[in-house]
């Protein structure tokens, strides 16, 4: 990898972690938001990559910045048509399902409390599961 695009992958994934920082949870690049992105790139299925290079380039050397620079950085590019992109792609990978290689053992899930998976019923799951059989409950 040349320094140009080891650069570039620095500036990257510190926007990312700024758009979602590290807290309690993992941050953006630590969740494989990161990846999730460049893998819609790689495939094609994401137009958006010259478009985001484009807006990094313009702010190079962004992950030597110390954080409160960064944040002022990125304040003034809050309206720009990359920027925003990459706010759009960082949401979807971030809370993305685990199977689409982000969000690792669905984390940003648990972050907010979300349960996969649709109800047992109508009425959520029995309150005793030793009065389900076979899927219905004893009269």
């Amino acid at each position: 990898m040349s320094a140009t695009s080891k650069s570039w992958v620095a500036d990257f994934q510190a926007v990312l972690d700024r758009i979602i920082p590290k807290d309690d949870y993992p941050s953006a690049s630590e969740a494989g938001v990161d990846r999730f992105i460049l893998d819609l790139w790689h495939c094609g299925s994401e137009p958006s990559e010259a478009l985001v290079r484009g807006g990094l380039m313009g702010i190079a050397g962004f992950a030597q910045l110390p954080v409160g620079e960064q944040d002022l950085k990125l304040s003034t590019q809050a309206d720009c048509p990359w920027f925003r992109q990459l706010c759009e792609l960082a949401a979807e990978g971030f809370y993305a399902d685990p199977a689409n290689g982000a969000n690792p053992d669905a984390i940003s899930w648990v972050m907010i409390g979300y349960r996969s998976g649709l109800p047992d019923g109508p009425s959520g799951p029995p309150s005793d599961p030793r009065d389900a059989v076979q899927g219905r409950l004893r009269a």
